[in-house]
């Protein structure tokens, strides 16, 4: 809660010092996060998967001023906690997530802007390396479910060449499916009862992007 907090604070700081008459973006642009992400929430999720990395690529067109709108893909990787791995069962969850971006670039300097915005979509998530205490439990258990999301962002990036900057963003990622250990037959692994179910799955990301204007040579 600390990095976002202070993440926060540096960028309200530099939007207070934002320019009035800032440099003009391109229309079209293609933009790229590569992140960690850290699990929040739900406690069987947390005790059952762990983030190990995130990415996503959108292209987005401008609208009005700053103001943007694009479309784009995100994978997110996950590996089992420790008391899985303990029992040599390296079931892995994987979402390939399909989303709608809005939002806006603001520059707070020469060559600095933040972007605020919103990416909401549906997700196709997968457990794959299931494994039963049992053969004949193999197949009886469904492995992959769907969702929708959203996800708010906010990122800081530095020009370093015409049309090309670099970065860094936070973003937290509301699921609005719960996670169900029962769904895929991970009870024989895990005991639930002892772990609290009340929320949705959400997970915290935090990492480093690129942003590359598309402009007519």
């Amino acid at each position: 809660m600390k990095y976002i907090l202070s993440y926060l604070i540096l960028t309200t700081c530099l939007f207070s010092f934002a320019q009035e008459k800032a440099p003009e973006l391109p229309r079209f642009a293609i933009r790229g996060n590569v992140s960690i992400p850290k699990v929040v929430s739900s406690q069987s999720f947390r005790n059952s998967f762990s983030g190990v990395m995130a990415g996503d690529l959108n292209i987005t067109c401008k609208l009005v001023s700053n103001f943007f709108v694009g479309v784009g893909y995100a994978y997110t990787y996950y590996k089992p906690q420790k008391a899985f791995r303990d029992q040599n069962v390296n079931t892995n969850m994987q979402s390939q997530n399909g989303y709608l971006k809005l939002g806006f670039d603001k520059f707070f300097s020469d060559n600095g802007f933040a972007t605020f915005s919103l990416n909401a979509g549906y997700n196709y998530n997968e457990f794959k390396g299931v494994k039963y205490r049992s053969d004949t439990l193999i197949g009886k258990y469904p492995t992959k479910f769907s969702s929708s999301f959203v996800e708010p962002m906010i990122g800081l990036y530095f020009i370093v060449d015409p049309n090309f900057a670099i970065g860094g963003h936070i973003s937290y990622n509301y699921n609005f499916g719960q996670f169900d250990p029962y769904y895929p037959g991970f009870k024989g692994w895990f005991d639930y009862t002892k772990v609290k179910n009340n929320w949705n799955m959400s997970m915290i990301t935090l990492g480093f992007g690129f942003y590359y204007g598309l402009v007519r040579k």
